[in-house]
Order: C-alpha cells, then sequence, then structure tokens
C-alpha cells in the first residue's frame, strides 16, 4: 500500500473546511487566533507562516522545516499544535509529499502508547470515517467517559430506550428525531459536569462537524455547529473564531 497516498488523503480533511469559508475567514493581516492562546510560539510562528503561505516548493520547504524542528523539540503536542501541523502538511503535500509522509509517521509513532494523543493526532489528519471513529474516542478520552459513551454516540438512535435523553432531546430541541438525540446526547455529557479541557473539546466538536460533513451527514455537521454556538453562549466551551463560521482558524 502506498503509504503517501495514505497521507494524502489523511491530510485532506481541512482542505473541506477551507472550501467551506472562502467567503469570510481571510484578514488583511495576522491575528494570533484564541484557540493558540498560551500554546508555545514554534506552533503560533508555524501558524503565522501558513497565514502567509504561497503555494510553492520553497515555502513548502520552509513550512516542512518548522514542523520538524516543531517535532524535534521534544514538545508535547497538544490537540491544538496538531491542528496546526496537520494544516502544514495539507499545504506542503503537492510539493514535499515524502516529507509529510515522514511527519505523519513520526508523530503517529511518537505517540503509540498514548491512546488520547494518538487518537487526537488521527482526528485532525485522518478523514472520513475513519476521521469520525477517531474524534469519538478522542472525545471520549478527553472527557473520562467510560466506552458506553463511544458505542452510544456511535450507534445512537431515536429508538433508545433512554427516557430522560428522549425528553430532553424533546424538550431542548422540540422534536424526538435522529439529529435532536444526537445533539441531546452530547449537550448532556457536555454540560453534567465542568469540563477539565473546554478548549481541547471545543476543538474536537469542530473535527467531528467536519467528518460528517465529510462523509454526506451534513444535517449532523449543522446540529454540531448549532451545539457549538450553543456552548459557547453558556461559557461550557471558549469561542475559538472571531468570524461567522466556526471552522475559520483553519483558513490563517
Amino acid at each position: 500500500m502506498n503509504i503517501t497516498r495514505i497521507v494524502i488523503s489523511a491530510v485532506s480533511g481541512y482542505l473541506i473546511a477551507a472550501l467551506l469559508n472562502l467567503a469570510s475567514v481571510t484578514p488583511a493581516s495576522y491575528q494570533q487566533p484564541a484557540f493558540l492562546h498560551n500554546h508555545a510560539t514554534a506552533v503560533v510562528s508555524l501558524y503565522q507562516t501558513l497565514s502567509q503561505y504561497s503555494d510553492s516548493k520553497t515555502a513548502a520547504s520552509e513550512v516542512i522545516q518548522q514542523v520538524n524542528n516543531l517535532v524535534a523539540s521534544g514538545l508535547e503536542l497538544k490537540l491544538a499544535d496538531m491542528v496546526v501541523i496537520s494544516m502544514a502538511m495539507q499545504s506542503a503535500i503537492n510539493h514535499q509529499p515524502e516529507q509529510v509522509e515522514q511527519i505523519y509517521l513520526s508523530i503517529k509513532s511518537r505517540y503509540k502508547h498514548s491512546r488520547t494523543l494518538r487518537n487526537y493526532f488521527f482526528s485532525c489528519t485522518l478523514s472520513g470515517r475513519q476521521k469520525l471513529r477517531s474524534t469519538i474516542k478522542a472525545l471520549r478520552y478527553s472527557l473520562s467517559m467510560p466506552g458506553e459513551f463511544e458505542k452510544e454516540l456511535s450507534f445512537l438512535g431515536y429508538t433508545s430506550d433512554d427516557e430522560e435523553l428522549m425528553s430532553l432531546a424533546n424538550t431542548r430541541y422540540g422534536e424526538i428525531s435522529y439529529d435532536s438525540v444526537y445533539q441531546a446526547f452530547l449537550y448532556r455529557a457536555l454540560t453534567s459536569k465542568p469540563l477539565e479541557h473546554p478548549n481541547t473539546v471545543a476543538l474536537l466538536l469542530r473535527n467531528l462537524a467536519l467528518a460528517h460533513n465529510q462523509i454526506g451527514s451534513k444535517h449532523i455537521e449543522r446540529r454540531l455547529i448549532v451545539l457549538i454556538r450553543e456552548l459557547e453562549t453558556k461559557d461550557v466551551i471558549p469561542h475559538l473564531t472571531n468570524g461567522p463560521s466556526v471552522y475559520s482558524y483553519l483558513t490563517p
């Protein structure tokens, strides 16, 4: 199997986000986004480089060098760092496919013994159903939920025997449907107690929405976008984007 092809597929998910937001998210000058608040200078610098990126071999080489330096520094990568690295991989893939492949395999190997960090990375870099599965796992670990959380979210339906959940879906969203139950399930999980990692959850919800977009479940993607705004309004998760799109951080 061609690993380069896998890597190209892995990083392609963020292209969808860029296409969704062409109209509103390219600022005239660089501004550090909220999702990188208090993150390492090297990560912020990489994001700034991406904000000025020109599609050329020289620019790709510069991005790859910054990523390699970041990975070699031994910095314990957080989810937001992985988001930026994934964006860099996408930017450089056409000009530096072998180097992108090496970065992908290096980080994958680095976190092979950490299911949480490994799934954070896969949540950022994989696409489609692989992205969906990894993001659900990542959410479970971030929330310290039991395995049932992952199973229920993966196979949730409006025929659930969870009467409390059905009532919440009906009361909060005005109907009992697959979409409303899905939204209510996540709302309940995320508001039942204070979040230990609210920034991480805010990014994972966006990855979850992107995954649903990629597999054609745009009705669930729309529900997740509404849920993100709902949780931001209630200060459950932080506001990570300035524009109207929840994906605007992906197009620096």
